[in-house]
């Protein structure tokens, strides 16, 4: 999932992705499903891994409101999590177990937060031909979270939250866990959930999706690690139960938005296992103090021996008022941004070709209130061959994807490329002339 919301709404559509893959003390404390508050405690356990040598952390998770097979496994699956990882629990998560329509509220409720400007962003979706006319983006991503998961972590609250349940946790459901417990320890070793929420809080959505990818890439890794410690029945169970999921959902989905789901496990696994293969979990553990300040960007995720040399081009913004129209984002598009875009529309090849040059980037995105949208995103390529590579295939997406009643220019100028897109062609006009575009 998961915000030009291309690359804001990625923003939100990758938070989606992370419930459809799906402290120092020894003690702490637990909600139970009927609110009660227990105290667990942790003994150390010494444990060698791939990793080398840690002390992992036995919980004591009896005060929770489940069954006692379930609290067992869920004990289990927190120790395999620490060895598999090879970093331990700093203190016990905190297990919050809710009903049913509780814990689907719970997700609807995280889930839901940064929607506020989707009106804009459908319209500029619209605009750029990679929604229909009429479409209703809030369904969309509604329906995408109505289904029951086996629990997710939530960062800004450092619980794992499950659903009330009376059976057992099944094999797909304990990878499910081992992979959102993995965002428990990465966040208490890292501050991950903060790090990632001040990218997005400063609208640095591009860095905000590269760091959610290395946040997936890594739970998922360990996910693999976990499903190769299976018998040859329970992998055979475990794939049998992973065929059965239903995708009706997200099979129903713009490619765009399914995209933006998939990047940060697929894309992020393929980076992780990159750093992984070259330094082990160490390695990884380092992207996590280095990429916050590099800056990142997506285009690293995608080609991991970019990262940390290929940095994006700082480029100085422009902004320029439009009458009737409220500026609503200023941020950066990204590879994967370009990527999402003329995946849809041009295919895979000629996507790859396209954006395999991007070298920075920033856009200007905005809104009348009444459904019409203009926008504009600036381009600097890494060569002149790249930047014409790009312009022949904005001016194919044009002619593709974009109405002929709207407006659109696409030119170089100054080194830069330049894509201006608006519902009103006198809108448009006025950016290409704001801006100094012949």
């Amino acid at each position: 999932m998961p915000s030009s919301r291309i690359p804001r709404l990625l923003a939100v559509l990758l938070a989606l992705a992370v419930f459809l893959g799906a402290c120092t003390s020894s003690d702490a404390t637990t909600t139970t499903s009927a609110g009660a508050r227990v105290t667990t405690t942790t003994a150390g356990e010494s444990t060698t891994t791939a990793a080398g040598p840690t002390t992992t952390t036995r919980p004591d998770l009896s005060g929770l409101d489940l069954p006692a097979n379930v609290v067992a496994q869920l004990e289990d699956l927190m120790m395999k999590a620490q060895e598999l990882r090879g970093l331990p629990f700093l203190e016990t998560p905190t297990i919050t177990v809710l009903g049913d329509a509780e814990f689907k509220a719970r997700v609807a409720e995280v889930t839901a937060e940064g929607l506020e400007n989707l009106p804009a962003d459908q319209a500029l979706y619209e605009l750029l031909g990679l929604l229909p006319a009429g479409s209703n983006l809030e369904d969309m991503l509604g329906d995408l979270y109505e289904e029951q998961v086996a629990g997710f972590y939530d960062g800004r609250t450092k619980e794992i939250v499950v659903p009330s349940r009376s059976e057992g946790l099944s094999l797909v459901q304990q990878g499910t866990m081992i992979h959102e417990l993995v965002h428990a320890l990465t966040d208490q070793h890292f501050e991950a959930s903060a790090k990632r929420e001040q990218m997005i809080d400063e609208d640095r959505f591009d860095e905000a999706s590269a760091y959610l990818a290395l946040l997936e890439g890594d739970a998922t890794l360990t996910e693999f690690h976990w499903v190769r410690t299976l018998s040859q029945r329970d992998l055979g169970l475990f794939l049998g139960e992973s065929l059965q999921a239903d995708m009706g959902v997200i099979e129903s989905m713009p490619r765009f938005i399914r995209d933006s789901l998939l990047f940060p496990y697929d894309s992020g696994l393929q980076f992780v296992q990159y750093l992984y293969d070259r330094g082990g979990w160490d390695a990884v553990n380092e992207a996590y103090r280095i990429m916050p300040d590099l800056p990142a960007s997506t285009e690293q995720i995608i080609t991991p021996g970019d990262f940390r040399r290929d940095l994006p081009v700082e480029m100085t913004v422009r902004e320029v008022e439009i009458p009737g129209y409220a500026l609503v984002l200023t941020s950066t598009w990204g590879e994967l941004g370009l990527r999402l875009m003329f995946d849809q529309v041009l295919g895979e090849e000629r996507s790859f070709q396209a954006a395999d040059g991007w070298g920075g980037d920033y856009y200007h995105q905005w809104y009348d209130g009444r459904g019409r949208a203009a926008f504009i995103l600036v381009l600097a390529m890494d060569t002149e061959d790249d930047l014409q590579e790009l312009r022949r295939a904005l001016l194919d997406y044009q002619a593709r994807a974009i109405e002929d009643a709207y407006y659109v220019w696409v030119d170089e100028e100054g080194g830069y490329l330049h894509f201006v897109v608006a519902h009103d062609p006198v809108v448009g006009e006025q950016l290409k002339t704001a801006y100094g575009l012949d």
